[in-house]
């Protein structure tokens, strides 16, 4: 079985990069129960406050996000790996002054399928209306890989833990041996338990582009 592994952020928490004021949380309230929101994302290029020159190769913003140097996005490129996209980011000082620094987003679209019962995920929630769905958190992290859901995809997205990016050997191979800084990668036993032990993942187009929800969503039951 293909051995998975998932990227984790190798920074202080105040070496984080924050949001600058211009970025902007696209949100949509469910019809019937607005308590809740039917979607919810950050608008896209991600607009950051950080130093002029990155401390770590893998910076990491405070709600997760990961972000790499062109350099480091042209080695993956290279390689050839599949299932990630390197969008551009917009990096401001502190004074929210735009600076030139070339940066980009790491952005999974690969897809690992959703976590097995056996993993201890279920579903405990659905919204009738807009489909939002709460999930048991997942007692047995080593086993929310379903080698079968899997696209194949080197860099990809298991449901319903859209905040975890998880590759693959050949990508961890890649950052051990170029000694990448700001990120280590971490077997799928290693998962911290969720927080109150259940997962709110929001929706698929909250964490993929319209085109890709399209192909998950007619490649699966989800």
């Amino acid at each position: 079985m293909n051995k998975i592994f998932w990227l984790c952020e190798d920074v202080r928490f105040d070496d984080r990069l924050r949001y600058a004021s211009g970025s902007r949380l696209e949100t949509e309230l469910c019809p019937k129960c607005p308590q809740h929101a039917s979607r919810s994302r950050w608008t896209r290029p991600l607009k950051l406050i950080g130093p002029v020159q990155p401390m770590t190769d893998f910076e990491w913003t405070v709600y997760g996000d990961i972000i790499v140097s062109g350099e480091v996005a042209e080695s993956f490129r290279r390689v050839g790996f599949s299932g990630v996209g390197f969008p551009p980011v917009e990096l401001y000082s502190s004074t929210e002054t735009p600076f030139g620094r070339e940066s980009f987003e790491v952005r999974a679209n690969g897809w690992g399928g959703c976590a097995p019962a056996d993993s201890g995920v279920r579903i405990m929630q659905e919204c009738p209306y807009c489909k939002r769905r709460v999930f048991s958190g997942y007692t047995r992290p080593e086993r929310i890989f379903d080698l079968e859901a899997w696209d194949g995809s080197d860099v990809f997205l298991i449901w319903p833990l859209p905040r975890y990016i998880m590759v693959t050997g050949r990508v961890r191979e890649l950052i051990l041996d170029s000694r990448y800084s700001g990120v280590r990668v971490r077997a799928l036993g290693e998962l911290p338990m969720p927080i109150a032990g259940k997962l709110g993942p929001g929706h698929l187009a909250d964490w993929f582009d319209a085109p890709r929800v399209v192909e998950i969503e007619q490649g699966t039951n989800i």
